[in-house]
Formats: C-alpha cells, sequence, structure tokens
C-alpha cells in the first residue's frame, strides 16, 4: 500500500464527515440535484429544469435562514452500560441539557462520534480485509475496499441519529439512544454531535461536544452451543484424575484429625482421641471430585485481524456459557501464553472470563511453543483440555498428543480447511 493512497482516503474521509454534519441525506440529494442543473436548465427560455433549480436553492435558502439564530450551546450525560454482546442492539439513556438554559430543546438531534475511526498507516498497509485475495488486481493494489472495512471496524457499528425527544427532567430531557456493535472488544465514543435541523429537514446546524465513554463487547455467543462428549476410540476411558474438596459434614471419607475451633460442629467432634490428648479434636471430611478442566485459546498468528480467529473466540464464548449453566467452568483460561485463574462458577468469574476473550489480540511476537511449559504444567492436574485454534500445524498436532498422553481427554475447535481424514485418535473437529 502506498502512502499516497492512505492520504487520499484520509483526506476524502475527513471531507466527507464534514458534509454528513452539515447537509441531510434529502439535502445532499438536493444540492446534487441543483448543480447538475446549472448545467441543463439555465438557458434564455425558461424551462422546467430552471423552475426545479430555482426551487431547490429556495428551499436550501429558506433552511439555511431558518438555522442562522439556532444556538448550539448544550450538555448531555449518557449512561453506557459496562459490556454488550456483538450482534445485539445496546440502548442506554442519555440526558440533554441547555448551559445557560435559555436555548431550546426542540427540534434538536443526537449522535454519537467515534473516538478514533482513522487507523494508523502502519495498520492499514499490514491488515488485510477478509476475503481480499478475491478481490481483481487494481482493487488490491489501491486499498480503497480495505480501508472502508477498516474504519467500519473502528467505528464498530452504526452510528444512528437520535431525536431529543422524552421526559423532561433535571433541567433536561431524558431520552434513549442506541447502538449495534457489529464487534467484540472496546467501543469508544469521543463525545457526540449535538444540532439542529432546517425547517424543511435539508441543513445541519451544530457542534461536536466532546466526552468520552466506552464499553466493553463481547463475542458472539450461541446459546444453542452444547459442551461436546467425546465418543468412541477419542475418548478416554482411564481418565482417573481427581481433586480432594474439603467437606465440614459426614459421609465422605475421613481425612485427618485437628484441632477443635469456635465454629465447628460438636457433631464432628472425635472423642476418642480428645480424651487421649486432652483437648477437643475435630475430624475433618473430604471427597474426590472430578479435577475440572483447562481452556486454552491458540492467538499465536501475525495478522492483525483473522476471521477465523474470531470463530475460534465465539466457539469458546459460547462454551464458556454453556460449562457456566452447568456451574462447571474450567479452572483455568490461557489466551495464548497468559493464564488467567478461574476461582468458581459464580457470575464474576464467568463475566471475568468472556472480558478476556473480548480483549483478545494476537500474539505475534512469540511462537506457539513459548506457551507449552505452563500449558503442560495446568494439564497434569487437569482432567480435559479445551484446545481453541485457527491453525492446525504439526506443532499442535505434537503437543497435543504429548497432552492426551498425561491423560487428558483433548477436545479441539478449530476453524480451517482440515479434512476429517488427516484427524488423529485424540482430535475432534468441531463445526464453528
Amino acid at each position: 500500500m502506498k502512502k499516497r493512497h492512505y492520504r487520499w482516503y484520509s483526506a476524502t474521509y475527513r471531507l466527507n464527515e464534514k458534509i454528513e454534519r452539515k447537509f441531510t441525506t434529502t439535502g445532499q440529494v438536493l444540492i446534487l440535484c441543483a448543480f447538475a442543473l446549472i448545467f441543463f436548465g439555465l438557458n434564455t427560455r425558461v424551462s422546467m429544469l430552471f423552475v426545479i433549480f430555482a426551487a431547490s436553492i429556495a428551499l436550501l435558502l429558506t433552511d439555511a435562514v431558518s438555522l442562522m439564530f439556532r444556538k448550539s450551546d448544550f450538555e448531555f450525560e449518557r449512561f453506557l452500560p459496562e459490556c454488550a454482546l456483538k450482534g445485539k442492539e445496546v440502548k442506554y439513556p442519555v440526558i440533554m441539557r441547555a448551559k445557560s438554559g435559555k436555548e431550546s430543546l426542540e427540534n434538536l438531534f443526537y449522535t454519537e462520534v467515534p473516538a478514533a475511526p482513522v487507523p494508523s498507516f502502519e495498520v492499514f498497509a499490514a491488515t488485510k480485509e477478509p476475503g481480499e485475495e478475491k478481490r481483481n488486481s487494481f482493487d488490491r493494489r489501491m486499498g480503497y475496499y480495505r480501508w472502508k472495512w477498516l474504519i467500519a471496524k473502528n467505528c464498530g457499528g452504526k452510528y444512528g441519529e437520535f431525536a431529543v425527544t422524552g421526559r423532561k427532567t433535571d433541567g433536561g430531557i431524558l431520552f434513549d439512544a442506541s447502538f449495534v456493535p457489529d464487534r467484540r472488544g472496546k467501543i469508544a465514543f469521543g463525545g457526540a454531535y449535538i444540532f439542529h435541523k432546517g425547517i424543511f429537514g435539508l441543513l445541519k446546524r451544530g457542534k461536536i461536544v466532546p466526552d468520552p465513554g466506552s464499553f466493553l463487547v463481547l463475542p458472539e455467543i450461541k446459546e444453542s452451543f452444547e459442551i461436546p462428549e467425546t465418543e468412541g476410540e477419542n475418548a478416554n476411558e482411564k481418565n482417573e484424575k481427581t481433586r480432594e474438596m474439603q467437606e465440614t459434614g459426614s459421609g465422605f471419607e475421613l481425612k485427618s484429625l485437628r484441632d477443635f475451633v469456635p465454629g465447628d460442629s460438636i457433631r464432628n467432634i472425635h472423642w476418642k482421641s480428645s480424651a487421649k490428648s486432652g483437648q477437643l479434636r475435630t475430624k475433618e471430611f473430604y471427597k474426590e471430585v472430578d479435577s475440572g478442566s483447562v481452556m486454552f485459546v491458540d492467538n499465536f498468528f501475525e495478522e492483525h485481524y483473522s476471521e477465523d480467529f474470531e470463530k475460534v473466540l465465539s466457539a469458546a464464548a459460547s462454551l464458556l456459557n454453556a460449562m457456566q449453566r452447568e456451574e462447571n467452568l474450567p479452572q483455568i483460561l490461557f489466551l495464548g501464553r497468559e493464564p488467567h485463574e478461574i476461582p468458581d462458577s459464580s457470575k464474576k468469574s464467568f463475566a471475568s472470563a468472556l472480558s478476556t476473550l473480548a480483549l483478545a489480540e494476537n500474539d505475534a511476537e512469540n511462537k506457539f511453543e513459548s506457551c507449552l511449559e505452563t500449558l503442560f504444567e495446568a494439564a497434569q492436574s487437569a482432567s480435559t483440555i479445551f484446545f481453541f485454534t485457527s491453525k492446525y500445524d504439526e506443532d499442535r498436532k505434537k503437543a497435543l498428543k504429548m497432552l492426551a498422553g498425561l491423560g487428558c481427554d483433548i477436545r479441539i475447535f478449530y476453524a480451517g480447511g482440515e479434512s476429517e481424514a488427516e484427524l488423529s485418535r485424540y482430535e475432534t473437529k468441531i463445526d464453528l
């Protein structure tokens, strides 16, 4: 990609943004018609085209005059949610106020402004649009469609216009705005464009009020996703890994005796041992439960963006959701080299794990082998490994066979073109 293309596209984008903030869609059409009619309708005779041209100019001038005395001195307060789901509409309340208390809130409109929609040249040059290889050589060389895709990706969704109409409160008006995120990650607003429309709805007059705000968008979650069961020769029937859970009640295996402390149940006092030692001793009971699972998400790829990686994250989030319904979340979530412990199956732990997936990025500086030591250490005490990858090569297959040799059930989720004929006995293909 050449730098001059980047400069052209940046300048064009900023110009389009200015036009969008000065004219409505109807106004833009009318302006184009008026300029087109200059070449066809202006002559010494009065023609229908000239009449249309004159009427268009008159409407635009009237709209401009109606906005001359409109002031744009407003402030607002929005109440964004902490997180949302990709593809699901987010509704949030906004309070609009006039700073001096004299400006009219009638015929007023509100739209969010993205924080940083224009990508840097480095990102523009390095990040390929999904399916770009299918475009012709001219489009690939110019990179225009890549530019449009990056702008849309940075914006995170479509920004609508909302009429400031609703319930009067605290010296202002409370109304609802909404946004539909079309990607995961952090969506950041830089402020809002607050404006009036002309009497005919052709022109706009307003200004951008800076007010940063953001919320986290989680990966797409498929409610129908179920925890896969390993069947046939893929099943590890000899997996007997367990861990001990301390129990205060009876009915479980007696593991040890210890000194009685206030709060212990009197029913668990071991009277015979207490009589010999001269102080109260209580019984501790344990039960053996499944040693749990580990979830690993492979983020070792060089591209800034990978559609397959997005599918993998969606599958990982869907599996976490299915496991949380059964109150059996994995003990550790690995995002490449970084382990994130999940202490329990509470909603708080579940939300923290989803947030980790929402903010996941590629690790281009390291190789897959760099994570094996910590992954193998965690697998020593795990019964199941959920392995998510968008790149399924011999190094990964070899590592998985070694993990299976430790007595772990291996459940593989991958997005790619591997055929089932190439799968080994330790592998299970999940259709994403």
